[in-house]
């Protein structure tokens, strides 16, 4: 695990004079936060703390501990100004991202284990404390689900923070005294929103993703950004003029005037396409020759709750609940759960949303569960519902919170990882005890909550016309079904080229499952971020995917798709696009039909 806590410096960089950049180069990265910005390069660098492994005897225990609770009381204190701060410029509701650190530094479990470790191993706090942080965040990031592995990142920047205060040093503050474009390895939350604003410029990152909690803050204050920048940190150096394009995920070191002036001209479209997607938002997709697609949202914390309706998402195909887990040495309540439930199946009406069970895999939700070590490979172990039929009384509190909210009348429920038929029986049968239960009780439920489950792994995708049987609805994570079936991980950078979302044997388990769907009565999802994807719409419309699912922010874009394209003409073009052998000719098809059909949307 990377734990620095070294303080941010902007010292000027010396580059290799053989990595020397002296004309126009461009770096491909992925786009965390739509815009362009133009300007000099600020490069900060983070080093990896030095923690110095001190040996103390049993009567310094006591103090030790005094040592870091003083550490976390300021180390809140800060997270709570940083939280005043970022309030005062996004309002109270995107500042609330800040709940999750706050959460880390209150953790009971974390004091706990120091104060164990303490008395087991005598050594001074600040070592305990990192060995400690170091491996829950190792653990996070072992995760098969992207979002959780991103949280992993909260645990390491209030870390940074607790042994920055335990070294008796203040917390440390990004100074720009230029507009800049910062280019780092990471940039945490509390070093964004240090930065002042009117200085920022936008940013470029080694590390994060487009769920980042600096990524999602930075789309809410408009700041362009770009995360997975590979081979540039140390061919760039501070002064250097750039452009960052968060569209396309571009970093372009030392334009040439031709690009400056293709940027500028760029700019002036993108402004006119955002205006009219803004019309748009509240529109139907539909195609041209009046096939409907559902469009709906994604969410996971509390502050995406209002992001539904404001981007004109019609509900919310995919409610993740483990953020509800985190964080804590125990469960949330039913109660707790019924609260949170009931409150965004409120916010969406009269839209639907769909609740997806606890998906936890070899984390401290699962540690929580098992009561065992974390796996040697989460990926394949006991995770998702595997891990909810082996503490069914966990589940049924769940199932119990799911069902009570049931009563708003537009709650559905889905269960995650499901890989035979026998897992989904059990969930069924469960579900089913638990509303007769409620029932016994007196508590109001409709007479009928949809049923679904999510479509993740191959087996589930070949056996889809049996399944198919016991649900209302599918749902096709591809995220996880590309990963399993190519059996690649794309957070690893030595095979992530393998992660191919159009590989054809990818497309034809999407096929059969829309098929085997649509055969029995349900219909079929997706709700993966290939979702988001414009240049696939037709594919989806041609394969027949009833709804698609996607983080709000790209809701009018994929509804701007939509009602550009023919349902005819799309089923057409996929009949031929499943005769393509690679996935380089099937993307490249689709990127020319989508420069024809709606260039504007790939601008």
């Amino acid at each position: 695990m990377v734990n620095h806590s070294a303080p941010p410096e902007s010292a000027p960089h010396s580059p290799d004079p053989v990595s020397r950049l002296t004309a126009e180069t461009r770096f491909q990265a992925l786009p965390a936060s739509p815009g362009v910005a133009t300007g000099p390069v600020l490069i900060l660098r983070q080093d990896r703390p030095t923690i110095r492994r001190r040996t103390i005897t049993a009567d310094k225990v006591p103090a030790e501990i005094a040592r870091l609770e003083e550490a976390l009381l300021r180390t809140r204190q800060h997270i709570l100004e940083a939280k005043e701060r970022l309030a005062s410029a996004v309002g109270e509701k995107d500042a609330a991202i800040f709940d999750a650190h706050l959460l880390v530094v209150e953790d009971p479990t974390i004091l706990h284990a120091v104060k164990v470790q303490l008395s087991e191993r005598l050594l001074a706090v600040d070592t305990i404390y990192q060995d400690i942080t170091q491996s829950l965040a190792q653990q996070m990031r072992e995760l098969g689900d992207a979002y959780l592995r991103e949280r992993s990142s909260d645990i390491h920047d209030v870390a940074r923070r607790v042994l920055q205060h335990l070294r008796g040093l203040e917390d440390e503050h990004v100074d720009i005294t230029h507009p800049s474009i910062v280019v780092a390895d990471s940039l945490s939350l509390p070093d964004l929103v240090s930065i002042d604003r009117g200085s920022l410029l936008g940013f470029a990152t080694r590390q994060g993703s487009s769920t980042s909690h600096a990524a999602i803050i930075a789309r809410s204050l408009n700041i362009p950004a770009i995360v997975g920048l590979e081979g540039a940190l140390d061919r760039l150096e501070s002064g250097m003029e750039a452009i960052i394009d968060g569209v396309s995920g571009l970093l372009i070191a030392l334009p040439g005037e031709e690009t400056k002036k293709e940027y500028g001209q760029l700019e002036r479209q993108r402004d006119l396409v955002e205006e009219q997607l803004g019309a748009i938002r509240d529109t139907l997709a539909r195609t041209t020759d009046d096939r409907r697609v559902i469009v709906s949202a994604n969410v996971e914390l509390p502050e995406d709750f209002p992001l539904v309706t404001e981007n004109g998402a019609e509900g919310v195909g995919l409610y993740r609940t483990e953020f509800l887990f985190l964080n804590r040495n125990d469960f949330p309540s039913e109660e707790e759960q019924y609260q949170v439930y009931r409150q965004i199946a409120q916010t969406v009406k009269p839209h639907s949303i769909i609740i997806r069970t606890l998906d936890a895999g070899g984390d401290k939700v699962a540690a929580l569960l098992s009561g065992e070590q974390p796996e040697m490979n989460p990926f394949l172990g006991c995770r998702g519902i595997r891990l909810c039929l082996e503490q069914p009384e966990v589940f049924r509190t769940q199932l119990r919170a799911i069902c009570r909210a049931s009563a708003e009348g537009n709650v559905r429920v889905m269960f995650p990882m499901i890989s035979d038929a026998s897992e989904l029986l059990q969930c069924k049968a469960l579900l089913a005890g638990v509303q007769a239960e409620l029932r016994a009780e007196g508590v109001p439920l409709p007479e009928k909550m949809e049923v679904g489950m999510m479509i993740e792994v191959p087996s589930a995708a070949l056996t889809a016309d049996i399944l198919a049987q016991h649900v209302d609805f599918f749902s096709i994570g591809t995220n996880d079904l590309v990963q399993y079936t190519m059996a690649v991980d794309r957070l690893n950078e030595r095979v992530a080229n393998l992660y191919q979302t159009c590989h054809p044997s990818v497309l034809r388990l999407i096929a059969r499952v829309v098929e085997a769907g649509h055969q029995n009565g349900i219909w079929v999802g997706i709700c993966g971020e290939m979702a988001n994807d414009v240049l696939l719409m037709p594919l989806f419309l041609g394969l027949g995917i009833d709804e698609l699912s996607m983080g709000s922010v790209f809701v009018p874009r994929v509804k701007k798709a939509l009602q550009s394209l023919s349902y005819r003409q799309s089923v057409a073009m996929t009949h031929e696009l499943l005769k393509h052998t690679s996935h380089e000719e099937i993307r490249r098809e689709l990127g020319e039909f989508a420069r024809k059909t709606y260039p504007e949307l790939l601008l």
